[in-house]
């Protein structure tokens, strides 16, 4: 029990401070209907400037975001292709490593050959000085004549024809040899010389794939900084639209506080007479589409109950004394629609009310009634300001008059 007592003192203390924003403080007065409206416009205007400015801000962040994935992707390219032309420089380095080694050990072998050809040069010397130098006086005759025999003659010279053709061959190898390594050090050489102009133009594009990995890293992440900073105005419009819309529903506190007053002035005025015949005597096709498009204006999303239900509060206030005695007065009346000053209503009248509305605006103004209400809001608010009793169709709450004192 305490709780709930407390629950109320805490509604009412709310009510107060809700009710001091609106009163003047010298005469008591309700916050004049026209300036708490001009505010809901205004505010209104500073939401739909907000939520452009948002949606421009998103759309300059997903442009950005797609350019930052395009120069993503062109420096990842550029990264690549350096990675691979710095692989094939390594690989050509190795080659050109490889080839002078085999080049050096060419040079070893040439080298050698040529030392182990002289030394057959000055063996086949030796050889032929032995032969003929050592022995000057003798002639074949000689030699056939100091032999035992024919065989042994054909021996000897055999012997020392064998030598001589031995040497000769190894000289004629060695020779060879020599220009089997010359012409494979030329090729060498040639294939040095070929990889030495490959290193080059692959270290050229080097040169120019970094200087373009470089800016295109850069640009990329220039452009990522342009997103952060376009998110940022993102988030910041995000922080207005939430003020704005707080502001707002400050404002329909006080908008629905005030119609609240209305209904409690109205309650301490004797109860106005209302014509009970219901229907609209002689109403035209103008008060016809009017009637209909204040529907749509008010109810459009609504139940069809609930456009009639609307249409019955403006009939019951045409039949009340306290209230204009025309449908053009009552929906015209000062402060009291907010379509007529938003505008929604000229635009619905400027292109038709739809068939659904009509055939309401038809029926309540052939003397159709849901219910003898002069007021409706939401049921949020009339639970807020503790509206005691209403009947609620649709989205809407329904209900005659603030209870007196």
């Amino acid at each position: 029990m305490k709780e709930r007592h407390g629950g109320k003192i805490k509604n009412i203390i709310a009510l107060l401070g809700a009710a001091l924003l609106l009163f003047s403080s010298t005469d008591s007065r309700a916050i004049d209907l026209s300036e708490i409206q001009r505010q809901q416009e205004e505010t209104r205007q500073q939401i739909d400037m907000a939520e452009q400015q948002r949606k421009e801000a998103e759309e300059t962040v997903n442009g950005l975001k797609d350019e930052a994935q395009t120069l993503g992707s062109a420096y990842r390219s550029y990264a690549g292709k350096l990675s691979g032309v710095t692989a094939q420089i390594e690989e050509t380095r190795n080659a050109m490593a490889n080839t002078a080694e085999e080049m050096e050990r060419l040079s070893r072998d040439l080298e050698q050959a040529q030392k182990d050809e002289e030394k057959q040069r000055e063996a086949m010397k030796l050889h032929i000085q032995y032969m003929y130098e050592n022995q000057p006086e003798k002639s074949l005759l000689m030699y056939l004549c100091d032999s035992d025999s024919m065989t042994g003659f054909v021996k000897r010279m055999e012997y020392a024809d064998a030598i001589i053709q031995s040497d000769t061959r190894l000289i004629e190898a060695y020779e060879q040899l020599q220009v089997s390594i010359a012409e494979k050090s030329d090729e060498l050489q040639a294939k040095r010389e070929e990889l030495s102009g490959y290193q080059k133009t692959l270290s050229a594009k080097q040169d120019e794939l970094d200087d373009l990995t470089n800016e295109a890293r850069q640009e990329y992440n220039a452009k990522n900084g342009e997103v952060s900073a376009a998110q940022m105005s993102v988030e910041e419009y995000e922080a207005k639209l939430a003020e704005f819309r707080q502001k707002e529903k400050a404002l329909e506190q006080q908008y629905a506080l005030a119609q609240i007053e209305l209904a409690k002035q109205l309650a301490e005025q004797d109860s106005g007479e209302q014509d009970t015949s219901g229907a609209l005597a002689g109403y035209t096709q103008d008060d016809l589409t009017l009637m209909a498009a204040i529907i749509q204006a008010e109810a459009g999303g609504e139940i069809y109950e609930g456009k009639r239900a609307v249409g019955s509060v403006i009939m019951n206030r045409i039949k009340d004394t306290r209230f204009p005695n025309t449908l053009r007065g009552v929906i015209y009346e000062k402060n009291q629609f907010q379509p007529v000053r938003d505008g929604h209503l000229d635009l619905i009248l400027q292109r038709g009310p739809n068939e659904e509305c009509l055939r309401a605006a038809r029926e309540v103004l052939e003397g159709y009634r849901s219910g003898n209400w002069l007021f409706f809001m939401t049921p949020y608010w009339a639970n807020y300001y503790g509206v005691p009793a209403y009947d609620v169709i649709g989205n809407h709450a329904f209900f005659y008059e603030w209870p007196r004192g």
